[in-house]
């Protein structure tokens, strides 16, 4: 490949990925900017009391020493699970109050 090619391709890549970059943004029709604030504090905060109680039924595992192998995986896999509950709770809760998700670039 020459160095020309090598260019456009890279400068390609970077034109797709920069123009992928997107913010999710919550809206709620006639909401204020106060009320986003507080339910989304709310909202994070009832999905992080639903992860405590998830730990105390099933703790996560506690790992060995050493590279990410065996119980040390497992436990890295699980906090990756459990942060992605979180994610899945919060959003449950904030689309439960009546606000949905609206994607706009980063560039707008």
């Amino acid at each position: 490949m020459t160095t020309q090619s090598l260019k456009f391709l890279c400068a390609g890549a970077l034109v797709l990925g920069l123009g992928a970059c997107s913010v999710t943004e919550w809206t709620l029709p006639g909401g204020s900017e106060d009320q986003l604030a507080f339910d989304r504090q709310e909202c994070r905060s009832l999905a992080r009391r639903e992860a405590d109680r998830i730990l105390k039924r099933q703790p996560l595992p506690q790992p060995d020493a050493g590279p990410l192998i065996g119980s040390e995986y497992d436990a890295a896999m699980a906090r990756y699970d459990l942060s992605r509950q979180i994610d899945r709770m919060f959003v449950s809760c904030m689309e439960n109050r009546g606000y949905r998700r609206a994607s706009r670039s980063l560039f707008d």
